[in-house]
């Protein structure tokens, strides 16, 4: 994080706090001294480790959906905002999905109202869609199409152009699917399923990609200094700009079979789909179409556009952080956030 020529340091603006990546940038946040203050917002409150830092005033919490105005006051007139607060999971009902679009797009539409000096966006890799002429890897120039099954990419994307880019000074970062041992409870159990088989759908290629937790948040953090400063490494401006963070490798059903130490299944894309909504609306399981449908076809992402610009680049390949998740019984640790 690099200060304004504010002496006392800079303010920061946080949503998602209580999530899997947002409470690990908070961490660090709260660790740098050039930042003097840390302004969260998010719907559940934050843990009681953080308690220390609130008594001081070094950290302040609204607890408040992020449509409300309590969200958009505040995080008013902060210096740097990282929005990373989403709904990911759709539920079971018709109410979930309504719930998810109020939350990942009116609610970025109403925090980038609190005029943020700069703005990091946290989006997803999904926004590119899983389609099977898809180019390895994508790169930034590659125009997204969101799976019509997957409304978290959808909406996403339609918060990347009509929130976002109401900041002038913003920087949109899609991620790939992030893995660690602070993952939600739900990926880790999915990513242990792989031990009993790994599906796959026939006909279609896939290309799959896990970003380590902390490799992550080092990309968030070198995303917002870079803004701060108003150069990068190339000795542009980083606003308006959009970046890929991802690891440099990809990995096939096989290859995820061969570290799980399993098989793959292939299924007509039909029953995949329709199967693992079933399955969610059934109540066994998070993960229905809108992300059984990313297999569809190769999704994996150039990081080329990080390294050049932010000098950043994934300390571990995807198949290290998966075989970390398989090998380890990190799903089962009390740290972990439950459903």
């Amino acid at each position: 994080m690099t200060p304004t020529a504010d002496a006392n340091g800079i303010v920061v603006g946080l949503t998602g706090a209580t999530g899997h990546v947002g409470g690990l940038l908070l961490q660090r946040l709260l660790g740098d001294p050039r930042v003097a203050q840390v302004k969260s917002v998010a719907r559940r409150p934050l843990p009681p480790a953080r308690s220390a830092e609130a008594a001081t005033g070094r950290l302040v919490h609204t607890q408040a959906d992020l449509r409300g105005p309590s969200a958009r006051h505040a995080l008013q007139g902060v210096d740097l905002l990282y929005h990373l607060g989403a709904q990911v999971w759709q539920g079971r009902s018709g109410a979930g999905r309504n719930g998810m679009y109020g939350a990942n797009v009116e609610g970025t539409r109403n925090v980038v109202l609190a005029r943020p000096g700069a703005l990091v966006f946290v989006s997803s890799a999904a926004v590119y869609g899983a389609w099977p002429d898809n180019p390895l890897p994508i790169d930034e120039a590659h125009e997204p199409r969101p799976n019509v099954e997957c409304p978290y990419a959808l909406q996403k994307l339609l918060a990347e152009k009509t929130g976002a880019a109401d900041v002038a000074r913003h920087v949109v970062v899609r991620l790939t699917a992030v893995l660690g041992a602070h993952a939600d409870a739900r990926v880790a159990r999915a990513v242990h399923g792989y031990r009993w088989a790994v599906p796959s759908i026939a006909g279609a290629a896939q290309a799959l990609q896990w970003l380590d937790e902390d490799d992550a948040v080092e990309g968030l953090l070198a995303a917002g200094s870079a803004l701060m400063v108003g150069r990068h490494m190339a000795g542009w401006d980083l606003a308006g700009e959009v970046v890929n963070m991802a690891p440099s490798d990809w990995l096939e059903a096989k290859d995820v079979a061969s570290l799980a130490r399993s098989r793959v299944v292939e299924l007509p894309r039909r029953l995949v789909v329709s199967g693992a909504e079933v399955g969610r609306l059934a109540g066994l399981s998070p993960f229905g179409a809108d992300r059984a449908v990313l297999i569809a076809g190769p999704l994996a992402l150039s990081a080329a556009k990080a390294a050049q610009l932010l000098g950043w680049r994934a300390a571990r390949t995807s198949a290290e952080v998966l075989a970390a998740a398989l090998e380890d019984d990190w799903d089962r640790l009390p740290r972990n956030r439950q459903p």
